[in-house]
């Protein structure tokens, strides 16, 4: 039997291949469009002409999520599926990705077809699905409501923080006054968010200054319950940031593994230029 692990672009895997026998990995392409032009967030995206259009264009840029029969293609790849779009609360992904899945199961009920709210985008996803491939590697004759159970603590025990330096696209979009963008640029205030339990975006607070911020991260990860573990930590053209934020991680909770990759698209187009998107969990989910 046969498994697919099946996302949108928000995960940003991109071209992993999982370890799991006879498991694969693909995702569906969200659209972003900035100005009159239309970047696809698929393997063959350049990220960084991308980032560099949504900068340069003052108009409000948008994202739409990936049509249902791009998600009815994907869940014909196997016999088992288990999918995880985007957060619910923020974008249409998961109910097209629903409506998708009941197509499939009308035409062919003898398939099996998780889907799962990620209530997250970027690095919690990554960190999910990387353990659940180590799960399935460890468990290859698992039954599949089992391997849904252990997927479903998986997102459970998970977590998602972002620290954002930049916020034109969010003043373009009206999710902040334009003023207070850039007013926030100008004294280099940095945000950071999570997710609330519903998936919607949630600020946790602000700092001035990167240095700052990357504390302010350890600290919110410790109240969390973080007591070591893996993290994903995902970047958008900020790998020394990154970088940065995985030594404190270790130095805080020594033996912890750090896993550090760039931003698709769609993060990039959300957390702008320099953000940081941070998967860790508890129990299950921290890995250990």
């Amino acid at each position: 039997m046969s498994w697919a692990l099946v996302s949108d672009s928000s995960c940003n895997l991109r071209d992993w291949q999982p370890t799991a026998p006879h498991t694969s990995f693909a995702f569906a392409p969200l659209t972003i469009r900035v100005g009159e032009r239309e970047f696809v967030d698929d393997i063959t995206l350049d990220v960084h002409e991308l980032n560099c259009a949504v900068q340069a264009e003052t108009s409000a840029s948008s994202s739409a999520c990936p049509s249902v029969g791009d998600w009815a293609e994907l869940f014909k790849l196997a016999d088992k599926t288990i999918c995880m779009p985007i957060s619910e609360g923020v974008s249409g992904s998961y109910n097209a990705a629903a409506t998708a899945r009941d197509l499939v199961l009308a035409e062919e009920p003898n398939r099996q077809i998780h889907l799962v709210n990620s209530r997250a985008a970027g690095g919690k996803m990554d960190l999910i699905f990387l353990l659940f491939d180590r799960y399935l590697a460890s468990n290859p004759d698992v039954s599949f409501e089992e391997a849904c159970n252990y997927f479903d603590e998986l997102e459970q025990n998970s977590k998602i923080l972002f620290s954002l330096c930049n916020y034109a696209n969010l003043a373009k979009a009206g999710r902040i006054p334009k003023a207070a963008g850039v007013i926030a640029n100008k004294l280099n205030i940095r945000v950071l968010g999570t997710a609330s339990e519903a998936g919607e975006i949630k600020l946790v607070g602000h700092t001035r200054g990167e240095k700052k911020m990357l504390g302010k991260i350890v600290e919110t990860m410790e109240t969390d319950g973080f007591a070591g573990g893996e993290v994903v930590i995902d970047h958008v053209e900020n790998e020394a940031g990154a970088q940065a934020l995985a030594s404190r991680i270790v130095e805080h909770w020594p033996g912890s593994k750090t896993i550090i990759m760039p931003c698709n698209g769609l993060d990039s187009y959300y957390a702008e230029m320099h953000g940081l998107i941070i998967g860790y969990g508890m129990g299950v989910a921290s890995g250990r």
